[in-house]
């Protein structure tokens, strides 16, 4: 065997047993015996009715994915969004080319009926999208970034209450 050969068996097997013991530390959040697992469909979720109609709906959406339909809840998730756009690029005639879009959610989970939050955070997504001559195209770019900024606020929101499942879970 050339030491070439041996270098890679060498390689392979090492991969193979660094591979096999990092499994038995990988544990899935949402797993069947999991505490975030436990959480799924057990939180009110909000109407929204303070922000934007495409906005507040595609954030619904990707909250209801990730923690479930809420079911039997016993939390509530009482959120709020706010918008703020901006400018980039501005060509000499005034003309802007670039324009920002921030969005940030505070939010908070809360026992039903209880005043005081169990948990609370904000989450921050922003992007860019491109300004064109075309008021349409101007028009689309900007309700595709206001989808997808939704879409991963609410997932943001939702990865952070599932990752403190736990928590949420000892203040019964």
């Amino acid at each position: 065997m050339s030491s070439f050969d041996r270098r890679s068996l060498l390689l392979r097997a090492g991969g193979a047993g660094a591979l096999a013991l990092l499994a038995g530390c990988f544990r899935p959040m949402l797993g069947r015996k999991s505490e975030a697992a436990k959480l799924r469909g057990r939180i009110a979720l909000p109407d929204l009715p303070e922000t934007d109609g495409r906005i507040g709906y595609y954030l619904y959406q990707a909250l209801e994915s990730q923690l479930g339909s809420p079911s039997r809840p016993e939390w509530e998730l009482r959120i709020s969004v706010r918008k703020r756009e901006g400018h980039h690029a501005i060509q000499r005639n005034n003309r802007i080319t670039r324009i920002s879009l921030r969005l940030t959610a505070k939010w908070a989970i809360h026992r039903k009926g209880r005043r005081e939050p169990v948990l609370e955070s904000r989450a921050v997504s922003e992007s860019d999208y491109d300004s064109t001559d075309s008021l349409y195209a101007s028009l689309v770019a900007r309700d595709d970034i206001e989808r997808r900024l939704a879409r991963d606020l609410g997932e943001r929101v939702a990865l952070a209450v599932l990752a403190q499942a736990d928590a949420i879970l000892d203040s019964l």
